[in-house]
């Protein structure tokens, strides 16, 4: 009897964890890191900068 209680307890939290896991997974599809948010903004900023400068330059 302890041990079919103990094993239902084992895979009610299996199926727990699988579900969190695949909640997991669908989660981070769709968003990035913040290393590549944060490369994106720089790249975005720098340019921006350097297309600036380059307009300076040629009103100058």
């Amino acid at each position: 009897m302890a041990n079919e209680q103990e094993i239902r307890e084992i895979k009610e939290s299996i199926i727990k964890l699988e579900a969190q896991v695949a909640e997991l997974k669908a989660g981070s599809r769709g968003s990035r890191s913040s290393w590549a948010s944060f490369g994106i903004g720089f790249l975005i900023v720098f340019a921006v900068f350097i297309i600036s400068v380059g307009v300076l330059q040629f009103i100058s």
